[in-house]
């Protein structure tokens, strides 16, 4: 019975270092391998399993120390039309707690900064002639500026709601109101032509 029982416990205790020899195997004791790269986004491959992208100039890897080792890295990076790669053998295999850096020489390329274009596109331009100076100019109610020394230039948006009415007027003077009939294209001007008269009935009352 003695026996029976010293083996049970024999065989108890074979199963439990082979069960912590096997987790060994398969887990184990960690090391690091830091790879640094000036191209964020660049992508890692240890041998070829993907592990990560660069950020922020580096990727940290975890490797098991008792793990099958890896025996390559593959640095890739692909962005604004440049493309580069670099594959080496790897320094070695760290050990438990330790890191291994890998210094990675690929720049990142220059991206082109798109120009924004103004709000609502290109630009044309009404030309507003006048016989008077100082006549205040509305395009659709909103007032455009006055004429100087006979004219008077208005850009317009070419992709905006394009105006239908002008609207010109000075004191002591008629308004005049007319329909706007065409919109300028991009870097286009379109002349428009205004003949102020005086009013005759302002022009008596002053003279009164």
């Amino acid at each position: 019975m003695y026996k029976n029982h010293v083996i049970l416990i024999l065989i108890t205790l074979i199963m439990v270092c082979l069960t912590c020899g096997s987790a060994a195997k398969l887990g184990g004791d960690r090391g690091w391998y830091e790879f640094h790269c000036h191209a964020d986004g660049a992508k890692v491959h240890l041998d070829s399993e993907y592990v990560g992208d660069i950020q922020n100039g580096m990727l940290s890897v975890p490797i098991y120390t008792t793990g099958t080792p890896y025996a390559t890295y593959t640095v890739t990076y692909e962005a604004c039309g440049s493309y580069a790669s670099v594959t080496k053998n790897l320094p070695g295999i760290p050990a438990k707690g330790q890191t291994i850096d890998i210094y990675i020489d690929i720049e990142p390329a220059p991206c082109p900064t798109p120009t924004p274009k103004p709000v609502g596109g290109d630009m044309g331009y009404y030309m507003i002639w006048s016989n008077e100076d100082g006549v205040t100019v509305e395009l659709d109610g909103e007032n455009k500026g006055m004429t100087m020394n006979g004219h008077l230039q208005i850009p317009v948006y070419t992709t905006g709601t394009p105006y239908t009415t002008m609207t010109a007027y000075k004191p002591g003077y008629i308004p005049v109101t007319e329909e706007i009939t065409e919109n300028p294209g991009p870097g286009e001007t379109i002349d428009l032509y205004v003949t102020m008269n005086t009013d005759s009935i302002v022009a008596a009352s002053v003279a009164d």
